[in-house]
């Protein structure tokens, strides 16, 4: 084999070894990058799950307040029509009292009131936050099942 063909040969294989190499380290370099979003991926997510978590807790400890002030507010809707009579006219001798349920009832009504907005703002919110964790995980589904980690 004469040295110019050798020489062409050596140069053909160096850059086809050459090629192979970039190939192979591309390849590890994306595998890489494909980990770390995996990981962060899942760091993202779990924080979000603690998020959702505390925010669907909130709620329920927010809802189950609220059900216990309606609960108040219909014990103060009755006692005040107790003081009523069949004409709808509250006795004179018991009317200082009346008002005074009265007052209640309707410092109740605006607490609740505000308590509803409070919660109705929060539960959108948390809708959010749970969109959020929802969109997240789709993602990292879908990154995993790319990189052939994990099939649906």
């Amino acid at each position: 084999m004469s040295p110019i063909v050798r020489t062409v040969l050596l140069s053909i294989f160096a850059l086809v070894l050459g090629g192979l190499v970039i190939v192979g380290i591309q390849r590890i370099v994306e595998r890489q990058q494909t980990l770390e979003e995996i990981n962060r991926l899942r760091e993202d997510l779990y924080r979000s799950r603690l998020t959702a978590d505390r925010c669907r807790g909130a709620l329920q400890t927010s809802e189950a307040a609220l059900i216990v002030l309606r609960t108040t507010i219909d014990s103060l809707r009755a006692e005040v029509g107790d003081y009523e009579t069949a004409s709808g006219q509250v006795p004179q001798s018991l009317y200082d009292e009346y008002l005074g349920v009265f007052e209640e009832y309707n410092d109740s009504v605006q607490v609740w009131e505000g308590r509803e907005r409070r919660l109705r703002s929060a539960e959108s919110s948390c809708r959010a936050t749970i969109e959020r964790h929802n969109a997240l995980s789709d993602t990292l589904q879908t990154v995993l099942t790319e990189a052939g980690i994990e099939t649906i």
